[in-house]
């Protein structure tokens, strides 16, 4: 019993210093959002993090009100519209979630019009080799308590930049159901989350 409750505030801790985390834009080149608008911590429905030095970005996504079978994504777009537009996406499964398995927590997707194309988990896209455009998607955190989802990965920014033939592009944030190993439309879940530079190159943003 002491055991467990010893792994219970470990894991506890561990989640109250990811959603600091989030909040901690002090340096000069982290990027943070959230809604709605001004929100810090977990007052936040969505959060996203991204620290970029113009070939890699660490980012984090962190959500609320997350049930099990839900998915928590950012799009990298060209404009606000989401078509067109590379997806990172982090999944709460309560059910087969563990500290070995956390690449099936995590992937890519690609918005076509009206459409979504899923890469996969990253563990189906280091075994299939389906990363065709080379983000090289990996996850260095996932933490789930309650209702609350985080993840921190990082990315291969330059096949975006070159995608877009622009450094500076829209962040889309959106949340729906995990359905038969895939992304379900996300309805009304959906915000612009505001512009971040991937070279590297910005100067602080605040929290907005």
């Amino acid at each position: 019993k002491m055991f467990l409750k010893l792994a219970l505030l470990s894991s506890l801790l561990a989640l109250v210093a990811s959603r600091t985390h989030i909040t901690d834009c002090l340096t000069e080149n982290k990027y943070c959002v959230g809604f709605p608008r001004g929100c810090t911590g977990t007052d936040c429905h969505f959060a996203f993090s991204s620290l970029s030095n113009g070939t890699h970005a660490e980012i984090e996504i962190f959500g609320t009100d997350t049930l099990d079978k839900t998915w928590v994504a950012v799009a990298y777009s060209a404009d606000k519209v989401m078509k067109d537009d590379f997806v990172v996406f982090c999944i709460r499964d309560d059910k087969n979630t563990n500290i070995d398995n956390i690449d099936e927590m995590a992937g890519l997707a690609f918005n076509n019009d009206h459409s979504n194309e899923l890469y996969g988990t990253i563990n189906n896209l280091k075994k299939n080799k389906k990363d065709k455009h080379g983000l090289n998607l990996s996850i260095s955190e996932y933490d789930k308590e309650d209702s609350i989802l985080y993840c921190k990965m990082n990315i291969h920014v330059t096949p975006i930049i070159e995608h877009f033939n622009m450094t500076q592009v829209e962040i889309l944030m959106s949340k729906g159901v995990w359905i038969k190993d895939n992304l379900s439309y996300h309805g009304k879940t959906r915000n612009n989350a505001g512009i971040v530079d991937l070279s590297g190159a910005h100067k602080k943003k605040k929290n907005s």
